[in-house]
């Protein structure tokens, strides 16, 4: 099953400790009676800790759902654990969400509206990789390209193009779509059997099997630099 994760970055960088004050013991709980016994159901912080210059936790999302066995309908309390990591990469802080898109900017919004408590507006953006630094993930190594997706193209009735890793050796053809449209998305094989695949808003799909410390390594070394090159678009 793809492993899935999705970074976002802080307005104003801000001290890992002063993000953890933040943090800690942050949630809203309530009780709720399950086949006579109270459990807690909502959303808390858990596990925080610095662990060689990140700040690590799981955010621990509680409910209730209903299981048919047979034809009896019962009620189980579940727990999802998510993890994230606050990560300082040159000049600027990154959260990365261990999650697919919708549960990761849900964990995200609820992050920022803990850590802006007491500001106007909540403290995280999506991270954004600008398109000419984008395409250096993968331009140098077509072979080991298998899909790139462009948006916004300027044709009739047509919202993006795809070419495949032939296609993409063909750099005439891969020059003539970068004229028509943004490169938005490339699956790539990252080397020793790794396929990811990347968006420029720094949704990163792992397609192999690869271990979840593997991961996080791989997006603090190779995508979150990226969204550094501001200038450099």
């Amino acid at each position: 099953m793809p492993l899935a994760f999705k970074s976002f970055e802080l307005v104003e960088p801000l001290p890992l400790e002063e993000v953890a004050a933040k943090l800690k013991g942050y949630g809203v709980l309530e009780l709720e009676e399950v086949e006579g016994k109270e459990v807690e159901v909502g959303f808390r912080v858990a596990d925080l800790q610095m662990v060689d210059g990140e700040l690590q936790g799981l955010f621990e999302e509680s409910f209730i759902i209903s299981v048919k066995y047979r034809e009896e309908l019962f009620k189980v309390p579940i727990t999802v654990a998510t993890e994230f990591r606050f990560t300082p990469v040159g000049s600027k802080v990154f959260l990365t969400v261990a999650a697919k898109k919708a549960r990761a900017n849900r964990v995200a919004a609820r992050i920022s509206a803990a850590v802006a408590a007491g500001r106007k507006r909540g403290v995280l953006l999506e991270a954004r990789i600008p398109e000419p630094v984008f395409r250096r993930l993968y331009e140098g190594q077509p072979h080991a390209v298998k899909v790139v997706v462009f948006t916004d193209v300027k044709l009739p009735d047509v919202g993006k193009l795809t070419l495949y890793g032939e296609q993409l050796a063909n750099s005439s053809l891969y020059n003539e779509y970068l004229k028509l449209g943004s490169v938005w998305y490339a699956v790539f094989e990252a080397g020793e059997g790794v396929v990811v695949g990347v968006t420029r808003n720094c949704i990163v799909t792992f397609f192999s099997k690869i271990d979840p410390e593997e991961a996080f390594k791989f997006i603090k070394e190779n995508i979150l630099p990226l969204a550094l090159e501001e200038e450099a678009a």
